[in-house]
């Protein structure tokens, strides 16, 4: 049994590496070399426990939407249901140095989802259980008559999925206009034109 834990203990230890050398060198200029050196460990100790740059890439992926389903999953569900669903669109957003650095590593893997299948799948599953989660959390306000009865909670959810993918990616790569607070800002603007009915109202 602490075999086992220790395997993955290193294995997780490897993965954290390799987001780290991603966010800062990109996909292209991340070798097994430079993992095991961020590491503190062989690049055969890496080699035992991933056969290729792909497996490791993949199981990186793995780990970088465990720390996000963590976060969200972490978060209390309370009424008004507006705080919670900000609360739930800010988590998606690079507002730490940590936050940034995960958004550095999906926008360096992204392109990869279109070649490789297995990535693809987990881009697949990590968006349908947003828009699912974000489905559920409109459809719960508007039975609480935060939200108008016309709203389509499957479309707001399309929506508000696009517009935090949108600005995360302006939050990554123009920072000088969207930074933290610019987000911040922008995604309360959001929830405020969106709740801004009453019920009843159309």
């Amino acid at each position: 049994m602490a075999r086992t834990a220790d395997h993955d203990s290193r294995r997780r230890q490897v993965a954290d590496a390799l987001l780290r050398t991603v966010a800062a060198h990109g996909v292209a200029g991340t070798k097994l070399v430079t993992v095991a050196d961020e590491a503190g460990v062989s690049v055969g100790l890496v080699q035992s426990y991933f056969r290729s740059k792909t497996q490791l890439l993949r199981f990186a992926v793995e780990s970088l939407l465990g720390r996000i389903n963590d976060r969200l999953d972490g978060i209390e569900v309370r009424q008004p249901l507006r705080g919670t669903l900000q609360q739930l669109a800010e988590t998606l957003l690079p507002l730490d140095d940590q936050r940034r650095d995960e958004a550095a590593v999906w926008l360096a893997f992204l392109p990869g989802t279109l070649t490789d299948p297995e990535l693809k799948q987990l881009h697949d599953d990590a968006v349908d259980r947003q828009i699912t989660g974000l489905v559920q959390g409109f459809a719960g306000a508007q039975k609480l008559g935060e939200l108008p009865e016309s709203l389509d909670p499957l479309q707001e959810a399309l929506t508000l999925t696009a517009f935090v993918d949108g600005l995360a990616n302006h939050m990554l790569t123009q920072p000088q206009h969207f930074g933290p607070a610019a987000g911040r800002r922008l995604t309360t603007a959001y929830f405020d034109r969106l709740f801004s009915h009453t019920k009843g109202e159309t």
